[in-house]
């Protein structure tokens, strides 16, 4: 019986390539250390000399010998939106300069949660950033970061313990956005909810907690048939406002815990004869870019920028670094911008 041949090692690429088996590593393993990185023609000798050996990348026992993995995570609460999109988009980018790739872990249930942690616990990944109302336990956190787990958490209320986290305020944020309607005039303004949102102790919760607050601080009596939970969903949102318009009391106004359930509003009035801001304000909560080319420009709560480089690069110095770095709070505060929908 013949012996298989020999697979194909970085000293055989390094031998065709004319180069060290050092600036090979470079190459097919990411920046190290701080090391200088080849000249881009040395970069594509090396590529072809992998071609030409049929060199394949070990990663299971490359990640025994290093104790890691190559891999970092974004943790979500689903459904995905613009912005957990463009978070994906920037920390892709930061992880092919270096050689990482990128795992998206969605929540959808308790199931989908456990599943997720146990990527994170079983360091399937060597870092992670948690957007908010993933629900881990701040304990779970510590732990995780003590274990070794590069982690950005975008959190209003924990405090950093061997993790950084990123504070946007979304509460007072959200409740600036009734005060806004209710100091505009309006007194039957909807909510339209995230699914489940009234039984969640969540930060999700703070923007229907915001809607119930301030209604009740200016002494508005809160009509439960104008809170509807459709706000994950566009086709949902749009029925939903065309009904509530058919009403004999419609609203005056509406504020959607998304961006997009809030443009399908906006379609939903204008369809059905309604001008907005007119005979219906619509704000909505995430300052998408969609926002700002439908007409009338969408007034929203948000970032003023769909830009994460910041945490993104934290997340990589946290990988880079030769010792544990200090946790860190970075402020990122969401903010009312007011346009011609409301």
């Amino acid at each position: 019986m013949t012996e298989p041949p020999a697979r194909p090692t970085q000293r055989d690429i390094a031998r065709r390539a004319g180069v060290s088996t050092a600036t090979v590593s470079y190459v097919l393993n990411g920046r190290r250390g701080g090391a200088k990185p080849p000249p881009e023609e040395t970069r594509r000798r090396v590529l072809r000399a992998v071609a030409e050996v049929g060199y394949q990348v070990d990663h299971a026992g490359r990640s025994l010998r290093r104790r890691r993995t190559d891999l970092v995570a974004l943790m979500y609460p689903a459904p995905s939106s613009p912005w957990s999109d463009r978070l994906v988009e920037q920390l892709q980018a930061g992880a092919a300069e270096r050689g990482l790739g990128v795992v998206a872990l969605p929540l959808g249930g308790a199931a989908s949660g456990d599943a997720a942690l146990r990527v994170l616990r079983e360091r399937y990944v060597d870092g992670a950033v948690l957007l908010p109302d993933c629900g881990v336990d701040p304990a779970e956190l510590a732990r995780l970061a003590g274990r070794g787990l590069a982690l950005v958490v975008f959190d209003d209320h924990l405090a950093p313990d061997g993790f950084d986290v990123v504070r946007q305020d979304r509460a007072r944020a959200c409740r600036a956005a009734v005060e806004h309607l209710v100091n505009s005039g309006h007194r039957r303004i909807a909510y339209l909810a995230h699914p489940g949102e009234d039984r969640w102790d969540t930060g999700r919760s703070v923007k229907l907690r915001g809607h119930r607050d301030v209604l009740a601080a200016h002494g508005i009596a809160a009509d439960p048939g104008l809170v509807l939970p459709v706000a994950d969903s566009r086709p949902a949102a749009y029925a939903a406002v065309r009904d509530l318009l058919l009403r004999p009391d419609p609203p005056t106004a509406v504020l959607s815990a998304t961006d997009r359930a809030a443009i399908d509003a906006v379609w939903a009035a204008r369809d059905h004869g309604v001008a907005v801001p007119e005979g219906l304000a619509v704000a909505g909560i995430g300052n998408i870019p969609e926002g700002l080319v439908i007409t009338p420009a969408l007034t929203t709560v948000g970032a003023r920028e769909l830009d994460f480089s910041r945490e993104v690069a934290r997340l990589f110095a946290r990988l880079d670094a030769a010792a544990p770095l200090p946790g860190e709070v970075m402020a990122a505060p969401w903010e009312l911008i007011v346009r011609a929908s409301a």
